[in-house]
């Protein structure tokens, strides 16, 4: 379960307990390659790129998550991605204390139809806090 506040229109908090099924991912927002040349004497008889090595020196990443509704009306699925889509303020709540900034995605917001004339709200949110950096 991922529970979600966020600053209303009003300027007021709502919130929504999201029970269905969620999924983790690392999303890589920046990286570098490097290349070397290793043997200069190479290009005229092997082509220009055989005497290269291309590596990943870094990157750059945080840790998302695919939050979903479980089963409510398209109406309140509808209403319920407008609000978070336009608020710029999105917390996840794990305590009463221990509220987590996260940025939702905009382009990522989807509304599934499921069983019985009921729909679920699917969005991604990304984690404000980097995961370590790695470089070699």
């Amino acid at each position: 379960m991922t529970y979600l506040t966020w600053m209303n229109s009003l300027v007021g908090q709502q919130y929504w307990l999201f029970t269905g099924r969620k999924d983790y991912n690392i999303d890589i927002y920046e990286s570098g390659v490097t290349k070397k040349n290793l043997f200069p004497g190479w290009p005229n008889s092997y082509g220009p790129t055989a005497d290269t090595i291309k590596q990943q020196t870094y990157r750059k990443s945080q840790r998302q998550k695919v939050v979903r509704t479980h089963a409510i009306s398209r109406t309140a699925a509808m209403e319920l991605g407008e609000q978070i889509k336009s608020a710029i303020l999105v917390q996840e709540v794990n305590s009463r204390r221990d509220r987590i900034t996260v940025l939702v995605d905009t382009d990522s917001f989807t509304i599934v139809k499921e069983a019985n004339k009921m729909h679920s709200l699917t969005f991604t949110i990304t984690y404000t806090d980097d995961l370590p950096s790695q470089h070699v």
